[in-house]
């Protein structure tokens, strides 16, 4: 069966559309790249997502376009659309963005400089303020809680255990004998 080449040529150029339109979409990662820096995974995981996401959508667009039939040349005219629209207006969208992004930045950057001094100087008061409760609570939990054990005594001495007890709660009457020294 035979289709109409006016019907073929709308085919081909709603997909020439639809890879311009995803170029478009495209942007917003672009713009998003510029404003904050990205590693090479955080990249490969948006692209990935992007590229999984518009692969979806062109083979949803074909089946949809095409009545149910998927054309090679489908992907072919998309993939036309997305170079077109790079090397026309999102070469001249991407000059104008990183243009603007420098301002915004250097406008940001500006405001950040006059602003620094300021909340450095209120936290910082605060933190004065505050420091000596923290170090009460310090100290209070040091001294009275975690109570320092008595440290061996200066001189010799002998220690008698007159009561031993047993697991089971009884005592037994021996007694042991320990003699302490100091090392000197």
């Amino acid at each position: 069966m035979f289709e109409d080449i006016s019907y073929t040529l709308q085919q081909c150029g709603c997909f020439f559309v639809f890879g311009a339109v995803m170029g478009l979409c495209y942007e917003p990662l672009r713009l998003l790249r510029m404003v904050f820096k990205h590693n090479i995974a955080a990249v490969f995981i948006e692209d990935l997502l992007f590229f999984s996401l518009s692969g979806f959508a062109c083979f949803i667009t074909a089946l949809w376009v095409g009545i149910g039939y998927f054309r090679i040349y489908y992907i072919v005219f998309a993939f036309l659309g997305v170079c077109c629209y790079f090397l026309t207006l999102g070469m001249l969208l991407n000059k104008i963005l990183k243009k603007t992004v420098k301002i915004i930045k250097a406008f940001f950057c500006a405001i950040y400089k006059k602003i620094k001094p300021i909340f450095v100087g209120f936290f910082s008061t605060i933190y004065q303020i505050i420091k000596p409760l923290f170090v009460n609570i310090a100290d209070f939990f040091h001294n009275k809680l975690l109570k320092p054990k008595k440290g061996l005594p200066n001189t010799d001495e002998m220690v008698y255990n007159n009561k031993s007890t047993f697991e089971d709660g009884g005592e037994s009457g021996s007694v042991i004998k320990a003699q302490i020294r100091k090392k000197a």
